[in-house]
């Protein structure tokens, strides 16, 4: 790696974060509290109220494996880059435009038109569909450099439509009719159909916050069904291209998925885990089976929780910030994440990984992120002379600021 270029880069970062006023507090409040899914009536605001986005999020990682393995080396780049606004309306409505600025072309990430009401939460636009839990938590509160291995072989991605969501007390449903994203909604190739519904219970039980959930999500495919579908990820770093584990492409008519979650915070400590499956339904084949699940543990070195509310893990507010007389927050969290892409005669390969992460957030607006990832593969689809089962270290830092 280039040592000149990750200081000079965590120099930046860090000034960044050193210098981050208190202030940045009550901004970063207010997009977790957008981000939460438990509408409250004494929250509806009256007023027409804007509020602009942005967010940069700038990886530096280095990937190492046998001798002659294809994607390792050095990579450092933005990882995303994001600019939106929020528009707050009288009687419950609020609006959220946002853009990837990253990506070529530049990809919308959410659209939306919002109701809210006392239990009752309506959206129209492109949104998150009932995302299992490590993809429903913002991208700006992940344990992780990325999210889990499944997250992304099972395409859970943003999609135009129409959801409600239902809360009361510690319970909440919620449910949603898709389409495909909306920058893609004039071609008709792709006019694929999805419904898509998660439940969740999250109780208190004396000082732990407990949390139950499920989700099911049934995708039909209709005309891009005459493409090609695979099913992929990338080795624990979103920015390389390299794919170790990978089906090849697959005429897929019907997609079913199903998944469960757990998780709790008990102080300083928090635990969470998944396990999702994907049914894929083929014209004239067997149909095809894959598995994904991780478990994590984290902790706080501060005196600091991860806040679990309405469904998902909430952003992370130091209670004392740099600026403040305080360190910020400091946690370290270790995972286990696997991955099962065989299914028969179809051998997409195995992903067996150990991560391992340090997270400083100075203020509730910034955040510094290093991580040690370990990947054990068999059956992987590139070789090396001749050898599919093999393992792969990756070492990354991330720099992150949202407002």
């Amino acid at each position: 790696m280039d040592l000149r270029c990750f200081s000079a880069t965590l120099a930046f970062l860090m000034g960044f974060g050193l210098s981050a006023p208190v202030a940045a507090q009550s901004i970063n409040q207010a997009q977790a509290s957008s981000d939460a899914h438990t509408p409250k009536t004494d929250e509806l605001l009256s007023e027409w109220q804007l509020k602009p986005r942005w967010s940069v999020q700038y990886d530096v990682a280095s990937i190492d494996g046998p001798d002659g393995l294809a994607g390792v080396g050095n990579f450092q780049d933005f990882r995303r880059a994001g600019i939106g606004i929020d528009l707050v309306m009288p009687h419950g409505f609020s609006a959220r435009l946002e853009a990837e600025l990253t990506a070529d072309p530049i990809e919308m990430t959410d659209a939306y038109l919002r109701w809210n009401g006392k239990n009752v939460r309506v959206t129209l636009g492109q949104q998150k569909a009932q995302f299992p839990l490590d993809q429903e938590n913002s991208k700006f509160n992940t344990s992780f450099l990325e999210r889990a291995a499944f997250v992304s072989a099972f395409g859970y991605t943003r999609r135009t439509g129409i959801s409600g969501q239902y809360v009361t007390g510690d319970w909440g449903i919620s449910g949603g009719i898709y389409t495909d994203p909306i920058l893609r909604l004039n071609d008709v190739e792709t006019n694929s159909s999805s419904f898509d519904a998660r439940t969740y219970w999250s109780p208190q039980l004396a000082k732990t916050k407990l949390h139950f959930g499920a989700a099911y999500h049934l995708r039909d495919l209709n005309d891009f069904r005459l493409a090609s579908t695979r099913y992929q990820s990338r080795p624990a770093l979103g920015i390389t291209e390299t794919r170790y584990v990978g089906t090849p492409a697959l005429g897929v008519a019907k997609e079913h998925r199903f998944g469960i979650e757990a998780a709790f915070v008990q102080g300083r400590l928090h635990f969470a885990s998944e396990a999702h499956w994907l049914k894929a339904e083929r014209d004239l084949l067997g149909d095809a089976k894959f598995f994904g699940a991780y478990a994590e543990v984290g902790v706080f070195l501060t005196q600091d929780s991860r806040p679990l509310r309405g469904g998902m893990f909430g952003a992370i507010t130091p209670r004392k910030p740099v600026g403040a007389g305080g360190l910020g927050a400091v946690q370290l969290n270790l995972r286990y994440d696997y991955l099962d892409l065989n299914s028969g005669a179809i051998k997409g390969g195995k992903q067996n990984g150990y991560l391992a992460s340090l997270i400083w957030t100075p203020a509730a607006s910034f955040r510094l992120m290093g991580q040690y990832t370990k990947l054990y593969y068999t059956d992987a689809v590139i070789a090396v002379a001749g050898n599919r089962a093999y393992s792969v270290d990756m070492v990354g830092m991330r720099g992150q600021m949202s407002f």
